[in-house]
């Protein structure tokens, strides 16, 4: 990967941030810590649910889903820091042994109003189990020009 700066990004680019796949014991682990509820920790209580078995946090598809995107587009970038979350949204559940295939997509790039120093990035993120989609975020990030 190449160093990403502002000038550089194209609106409408999707960049292929990898795969990442998910295991019960880390669902509930993750769960535990952070999201105990129990269709996310009690496979009896997650099996009366309308899931029918475990399920991961939102938070924690959100999580996993914050490496492949640093590590193929943020991570070697002009990024100042993330700015504002627009929409997120989990459309379908992130189930135990799915492997998530996560883009990015440029979707807007303008400067700053505020600092001319600075512009700002929309980004759509998705991440989809077998094609369907499971998470989606649109981000605004703050970048040096």
């Amino acid at each position: 990967m190449s160093h990403r700066t502002f000038e550089g990004l194209t609106v409408g680019e999707t960049i292929d941030c990898g795969t990442r796949s998910v295991t019960r014991e880390e669902i509930v682990a993750f769960a535990e810590e952070y999201d105990p509820l129990g269709i996310h920790t009690d496979e009896a209580a997650a099996a009366e649910s309308p899931f029918g078995d475990i399920i991961a946090s939102g938070i924690h598809t959100f999580a996993l889903t914050q490496r492949p995107v640093v590590e193929h587009f943020y991570g070697d970038s002009d990024l100042v820091a993330a700015g504002h979350i627009e929409e997120m949204r989990l459309p379908a559940p992130l189930r135990p042994g799915d492997t998530m295939s996560v883009t990015l997509e440029i979707a807007d790039k303008r400067h700053s109003k505020r600092n001319e120093q600075r512009g700002i990035v929309t980004t759509n993120r998705e991440a989809t189990v077998d094609g369907e989609v499971v998470f989606s975020l649109v981000n605004r990030t703050i970048w040096t020009r």
